[in-house]
């Protein structure tokens, strides 16, 4: 497997043990999530499952911020506190993320739940000499000095005039305007918000960056495997987050770093400046053809969002939604009937080293134009194939949908039983004689159980009402 190191600026191998352990920067939850989100996380959940398919075993950490400036301002507007915004749209996210059949992270720690890790953390990188404590009216700020880190710009790739410009956080007593804070002191409205914890520099709360070098490590240990996010936290947040975990441990903290691009609404990144943002809540009426829409683009290359591009992805989901439920019925009703075909030699494998070859990259459009060819080919040759030839295609849709992430909510088309094939051919006798009153009767009888009748050239299939 290859990926994209934005540290190294290139293209490598991917070289991992047994083990992969994966970070991925979750949500600051002040807000619904957005369509931008959906896509980092998606990415990420399929390079988890393609991971796992290929033999390894996954530790996938994403994290909470729930305490953060966007969390405060909320809460103060809206007369609630810090924990009452962040676990609203904590859970949110949750449900968002299992309508995209996300796959649960086997961690999710909270900043408010590892405080006294990054208060610890902070007091090392004082110690260390990387940090330093300034005084004010709230009582003391705890600033990273940038340029004890001589490779700090390394993986944003900016050049030190281009990171003086980048002032985060204005000061006239910080030693360097590219130090970013580690503690905040707290403010009246971090008190109103509830906001706040004890510390040795006096009440406040951690800078948004700390603590995922924080629980990083603390969940998988340093150095680990690859850390992911969208492109836009390259700089500052992945930036500062290198800068500390180096000066922490010693050691580079991760060995690839893999990020998003953008998602684009008419040419343009979202913003909530120029009132753009679409929320995920409010495109799941799509269902999956939402997660195949947000695969259709290289996870490197920005994925134009449209009315019309999500319809059109819409349309091709629906084009293996029902390859899927022709295949599936075709095997059911040579099982029921007891019948088989001597078959012509359909061979799955060169699809699935196709597929295998794409996502060998990641590259999750040349493995969706892979499963359509192979898509294509099932239905070209449905009615010719044996049953072993037919179960060894579903088999192989189910394989290549299991790493998407698509049709998890599937139900196979039931075999019937035999007093259930026999009102099968019944009803089939009786629209040869032009029965038409008892087919429908029985085709009734059929749809009160939970089972559709359909009739095709090759005879009549079925497939449950839940499909």
């Amino acid at each position: 497997m290859k990926v994209y190191n934005t540290l190294k600026k290139s293209f490598e191998e991917l070289k991992l043990g047994n083990t992969v352990k994966i970070y991925v920067c979750g949500i600051t939850a002040y807000d619904y999530s957005h369509i931008g989100h959906a896509r980092t996380f998606v990415f990420f959940d399929v390079l988890r499952r393609y991971l796992e398919y290929k033999g390894y075993r996954v530790l996938y950490v994403q994290n909470f911020t729930d305490v953060d400036d966007k969390i405060v301002k909320r809460a103060v507007e809206e007369g609630k506190t810090q924990k009452e915004i962040a676990e609203k749209f904590i859970n949110e996210f949750l449900k968002d993320m299992s309508a995209l059949n996300i796959k649960k992270p086997d961690y999710m720690p909270k900043v408010t739940d590892h405080i006294d890790d990054i208060i610890k953390a902070i007091e090392r990188l004082i110690e260390l000499g990387y940090a330093y404590e300034v005084e004010n009216e709230n009582g003391r700020d705890v600033y990273f000095h940038v340029p004890s880190f001589e490779n700090y710009g390394e993986l944003s790739g900016m050049s030190l005039e281009e990171l003086n410009r980048h002032r985060i956080e204005p000061n006239p007593k910080k030693k360097d305007v590219k130090d970013f804070a580690l503690w905040k002191s707290a403010k009246e409205e971090d008190f109103k918000a509830e906001a706040v914890f004890h510390s040795p520099w006096g009440y406040g709360r951690p800078g948004w960056h700390i603590e995922c070098s924080v629980m990083s490590a603390k969940y998988l240990g340093i150095p680990f495997d690859i850390h992911g996010g969208g492109k836009d936290l390259i700089f500052p947040h992945h930036e500062n987050e290198r800068a500390q975990s180096y000066a922490l441990f010693g050691v580079e903290p991760v060995r690839y770093w893999i990020h998003c691009d953008f998602v684009m609404i008419r040419g343009e990144k979202m913003s909530k400046s120029l009132g753009n943002i679409i929320r995920i809540r409010d495109l799941l009426k799509y269902g999956e053809a939402l997660r195949y829409f947000l695969l259709t683009a290289f996870y490197r290359s920005p994925l134009n969002y449209s009315e019309s591009s999500i319809e059109k992805a819409k349309k091709s989901y629906n084009y293996l939604k029902n390859t899927l439920l022709n295949l599936d019925m075709e095997i059911s009703a040579l099982k029921s009937f007891g019948e088989d075909r001597g078959g012509i030699g359909f061979d799955s494998r060169v699809y699935i080293k196709e597929f295998e070859t794409a996502m060998d990259f990641l590259n999750t459009p040349k493995a969706l134009a892979t499963f359509h060819e192979f898509s294509r080919a099932v239905n070209k040759n449905l009615y010719k194939m044996s049953l072993k030839e037919l179960e060894s295609c579903f088999n192989t849709f189910m394989t290549f949908s299991k790493i998407l992430g698509l049709f998890e909510r599937y139900e196979r088309v039931p075999t019937l039983t035999k007093d259930l094939v026999e009102l099968v051919k019944e009803r089939e006798r009786a629209r040869r004689e032009k029965d038409f009153e008892k087919a429908d009767k029985i085709r009734e009888y059929f749809r009160e159980r939970g089972i559709m009748l359909i009739d095709t050239p090759e005879g009549t299939r079925w497939f449950t009402k839940y499909f």
